[in-house]
């Protein structure tokens, strides 16, 4: 099974080209699968728009869930540094892959409605290349409309223009058109974030997988069956397709090889771990990890 780490690379002195590489190249050691990266392009002191995620399955009971975000008047606010900011992630995946040897960069998830697909396929190709093809590509529609407005695009349509977006990105793919002046290899994963009715039919009607977020068991065995209904009705092999379950664990590690089992039984072929490691910490948790799942043995 699959095992990758959610994290960041800010852009802070703490966190600059000489730890990505060493972060890489101690989660290869260790071994889990990969590096999955978020995206925001901007950050504001200030949202109207609730953070969708705020809760995550409890370390001590996975059927029941610990909600670790503020709130403001009852709505879910996103954790965020005073001077919080994100580098890109596809340059941020060459600069580790150049530092590793097998371990694959996702996003977690990169925002497709925000981008032009011709100029996005166009980088990705680069991307590619650049990596040996070490990249997956989990896609979200956003939930912030501060960001879309800062970004000059609609939010309301966002939905739809990232199911467009797929389609088109796979459609470049397959005929480059000028987008890139060579044959591209093999185009990434494309795993569609969330768990509304909207993203699981774009899961598996326009993706190759799915990668929902801080779902409890009983939650993503629901919503996996819905996700395998639409993949029979869509005539898509299941075996074809690649389903990561993510979650924020703070829980004791002696705990995380059950959640990780039960995933698996119900249909995860992977299982992305958020455990916000500091730089000072990083190493030591992340063999902890390894150990109770026995990753490196």
């Amino acid at each position: 099974m699959e095992i990758g780490l959610v994290d960041l690379f800010d852009g802070s002195p703490e966190r600059n080209p000489d730890f990505m590489a060493q972060l890489g190249r101690t989660a290869e050691e260790l071994g889990f699968t990969g590096i999955w990266l978020p995206e925001h392009i901007v950050f504001f002191d200030e949202y109207t728009s609730a953070y969708p995620y705020p809760e995550a399955p409890s370390a001590t009971d996975p059927e029941k869930v610990e909600r670790h975000n503020k709130t403001v008047d009852g709505t879910a606010r996103v954790e965020a540094a005073a001077d919080q900011g994100l580098i890109d992630v596809l340059q941020a995946a060459a600069e580790v892959c150049a530092a590793t040897t097998r371990l694959r960069i996702g996003s977690s998830v990169l925002l497709l409605p925000l981008r032009n697909p011709r100029l996005f396929a166009r980088d990705l190709m680069t991307a590619v290349e650049l990596t040996d093809g070490r990249i997956d590509l989990g896609v979200g529609v956003g939930w912030s409309a501060e960001e879309f407005a800062a970004c000059q695009t609609d939010f309301k349509t966002r939905g739809r223009r990232c199911g467009e977006g797929i389609a088109e990105l796979t459609r470049l793919w397959d005929d480059p058109d000028g987008v890139y002046p060579r044959t591209p290899a093999p185009m990434p994963r494309v795993l569609v974030g969330g768990h509304s009715p909207a993203a699981l039919r774009r899961a598996a009607t326009v993706a190759t997988g799915w990668y929902p977020w801080n779902l409890t068991p009983s939650q993503f065995a629901e919503h996996h069956r819905t996700y395998r209904e639409h993949l029979d009705a869509a005539g898509k092999d299941r075996e074809e397709q690649h389903v990561i379950a993510g979650l924020r664990f703070t829980g004791e590690m002696a705990a995380l090889p059950a959640v990780v089992d039960r995933y698996r039984e119900l249909g995860a072929d992977g299982v992305n771990i958020s455990l916000r490691m500091q730089v000072h910490d990083y190493a030591d948790t992340m063999k902890s990890v390894s150990d109770a799942l026995g990753l490196a043995a």
